[in-house]
Parts: C-alpha cells; structure tokens; sequence
C-alpha cells in the first residue's frame, strides 16, 4: 500500500487497505447486515400485525376464492376499507423509525471504520488523536436520509403527473415531466447523496461540524474532480460485473425446482444474494478506502522538483601579466 506523496494510485490504495486490514470489511458488513436484518423483521412484523387485524367475512372469504379479477378487486377494496389510512400511519411511523435505526447503525459503523482508514493513510508519523464526531456524522447522515426520501418524493410525482398528461393528450408536457422532471430529481438526489456521504471522511480528518464537512467535501471535488472521476470509472465496470454475474448466478437455481423442493431452492437463492451484497460493501469500502487516500494526497501535495541550471562555460583563464619591475632608486 502505497503512502501519501508517492506514485501510488488511489483505486490500488482501496483494495490494499482492505487486503492489509480484513476487520474493515468484517467491521462494515457487521453494522449493515444487522440494520437489514432489523429493518426487514420490524417491516415483516408491521404487516403481519396490520394483517392479523382485519376481519375477513365468510362472503369475502368466498370472493377471493374466485381468482376472479373484478370479484378480488371488489373484497379487497372492501377488506381495507377503513384500514388503509390506519396502514399508511403506520407505514410511516416505521419509516421513520427505520430511518433513525440506519442513521444510528450507519454514524457508529462510518466512524469505526474511517478511523481506521485514515490512520493507515495518514502521512504523520505521530498522527494527533482522533475524536469519534458522532453528533456531526448523525446530522449528515440525517440530512443524507430526508435528502433521498425527497428526490425520491418528487421523482415519483413527476412520474405519476406525467402519465396523468398522457392520459389526456398532452404528450410534450408528460414527456417533459417524464424526462426532464425524473432526470434531474434522479441527477440531484444521486448527487447530493454523495456528497453527503463522502462528508463524514472530513469529520474524521479535520474534526469540523458537518456543515465545515460538507464544505470541505465540496472543495475536496473541485480540486479533485478529475481524479475523482477516473475512480468512479474505475469502480463502476467493477460493480456492473459483480451485479450481473451474480443475477445470473442468483437465477440459476430455479432450473433445479424439478429436483429440489421450493424452500431449498429459495435459500440457494438467499445465499447467493447474501454473497452479492458481500461483494457490493467490499467494493463501496475499497472506494471508500479511495477516497480517504486522495484526500491524503490532497492535503500532502508532492512538491515539484526544483529546476536546476545547467552549468555554464567557465570562465576563460586571465593570461598571465608580467610581474612589474620595481624601479631602481640611486643611493644618496
């Protein structure tokens, strides 16, 4: 692994780090394998609840045994009704509580493991204690959470206005709210998103608030928004590869459902997504690794070498001047 100021490449420095330290990776899949698991029990929970409270008449019963699709839309409008606006409170309230849960689980996680990789880049030999900065982490990871639940807000609403113009004619307004209106809450969502968090690194590093990271993160890009890009094209084949070999890998068992029974099947499959997700966190650290590297690197500039002159001619030797002769003086 290469140190700050030498001509190591950052997209190398990622995957050293975490070849020269393994707790890293068992560290990050540790923190978002445990908020997963939570959040998918707490969402299977709610519904099973919700669920378990609606009563269900002997005619509805009969209704959806139909598999008739006007009958089945009729017994459920009728089941949920009254139930919907019950569902959709809690819906949210667990939305927020999932929420707050990953802020939690990702502030304490980020922290553990930027430490760790800024101290394995840091160019001092007797690096200055570090402080754990959770307040500033949470907020950014907060501004990072409402940032995301609003572009996605919005792109839903530009695609729900633009098949609303469809439907009534109006093709250059619904192509407009379709392209341009989901494109660029698409573009500033994916965008913000990364600053917020590229952000913690600088907490780590400079010890500042999370709106002085943030500010530091965005001057961090404009210095090195070449180099940050080389990267992202460095990543990006990587996790392109890595997702398609493990669709088709994930996919692949439904050819033994003649053989296995269907249980098994499903936990080949839930293996295989397991170890796709493995995958994906070791590269999102490597790329944090990266990161961390190339901010290194800008804060520890490698000096330019000094221009040296070329010697000059020497100057040509003087000739030699005969010794003056001292006139001669008569003796009074």
């Amino acid at each position: 692994m290469s140190h700050p100021g030498s001509d190591g490449s950052p997209f190398k420095d990622g995957f050293a780090a975490l070849w020269h330290e393994p707790a890293l990776l068992a560290a990050e899949l540790t923190w978002r394998w445990c908020f997963g698991f939570a959040a998918w029990a707490l969402s299977i929970i709610s519904c099973g609840l919700f669920l378990d409270s609606i009563k269900i008449s002997p005619a509805e019963e009969f209704l959806l045994g139909t598999f008739q699709p006007q009958l089945l839309s009729e017994a459920v409008q009728h089941i949920f009704r009254g139930s919907l606006t019950r569902f959709v409170l809690e819906q949210s309230v667990l939305l927020l509580g999932v929420t707050l849960l990953w802020c939690f689980a990702a502030t304490v996680g980020r922290a553990a493991t930027l430490r760790r990789l800024v101290a394995m880049f840091s160019a001092d030999d007797e690096p200055s204690p570090m402080t754990w900065q959770f307040v500033p982490i949470f907020v950014l990871h907060l501004l990072r959470a409402a940032w995301s639940l609003i572009a996605v807000s919005v792109a839903i609403a530009c695609l729900i206005i633009g098949g609303v113009m469809a439907g009534k004619g109006r093709a250059g307004v619904a192509a407009l709210w379709l392209v341009f209106g989901t494109g660029m809450a698409c573009w500033f969502g994916a965008t913000l998103n990364w600053f917020f968090g590229v952000a913690p690194l600088f907490c780590i590093r400079n010890g500042g608030s999370a709106m002085d990271a943030l500010g530091q993160s965005v001057d961090f890009v404009s210095r090195r928004g070449s180099r940050l890009f080389l990267l992202g094209l460095g990543f990006l084949p990587l996790r392109l590869a890595w997702l398609g070999t493990m669709t088709l890998a994930m996919f692949a068992p439904l050819s033994l459902a003649r053989h296995l029974a269907a249980g098994w099947v499903l936990l080949i499959m839930a293996a295989i997504a397991l170890l796709y997700f493995a995958g994906a966190d070791l590269l999102q650290l490597a790329r944090l690794a990266a990161y961390a590297s190339l901010a290194e690197d800008d804060a520890h500039p490698v000096p330019a070498p000094q221009a040296t002159n070329p010697p000059g001619p020497l100057p040509a030797p003087e000739a030699d001047q005969p010794a003056e002769i001292a006139p001669a003086v008569d003796s009074a």
